[in-house]
């Protein structure tokens, strides 16, 4: 009996450990990469303003089957839903199943002449339970490297 209480204890006790650390963490991550593109801002609107564009420049769109809804994309266990857009910038919402939604924008600005910087952010609110805030640290590191790779790939077909 005594070992069985000392077992409810210390996992209890690790609960709270876990939780108060979890606290710490910000309740919004925010992930960002940009590009340096010598095109015009149509040319990147019409890559990255309308769904039915993104397979030549998004790598998991070549591979997998996308479905095209009017404003939405399914592919696989993700959704993807454009929200808003303007001449310089678009907005969705990107779900992934087991994940809190994502609000992605990418925007393009002027730096020269037929020169633009593609910022393209993804940003998450997470409630306070710790495996949400903990899955967070993940984002910086895999988002941000496939990011990386996809906004290459977009200056590739850009500049075809």
């Amino acid at each position: 009996m005594k070992f069985f209480k000392l077992i409810i204890i210390s996992a209890l006790i690790l609960s709270i450990l876990v939780t108060a650390i979890s606290l710490l963490f910000p309740n919004t991550v925010i992930v960002s990469r940009a590009i340096e593109v010598k095109t015009t801002p149509d040319k990147i609107a019409y890559y990255t303003a309308d769904l039915k564009h993104w397979n030549h420049w998004m790598s998991d769109w070549k591979q997998d089957k996308v479905r095209i809804q009017n404003d939405t994309a399914f592919i696989g266990t993700q959704i993807i839903h454009l929200i808003s857009k303007t001449d310089s910038s678009v907005n969705y919402q990107w779900v992934a199943t087991g994940q809190a939604p994502y609000q992605v924008k990418i925007e393009w600005f002027p730096l020269a002449q037929e020169n633009y910087v593609i910022h393209w952010t993804f940003e998450q609110h997470v409630s306070w339970y710790p495996w949400e805030k903990f899955q967070t640290l993940l984002n910086e590191k895999l988002l941000g490297s496939k990011m990386e790779m996809e906004l290459q790939n977009l200056e590739g077909v850009i500049n075809h």
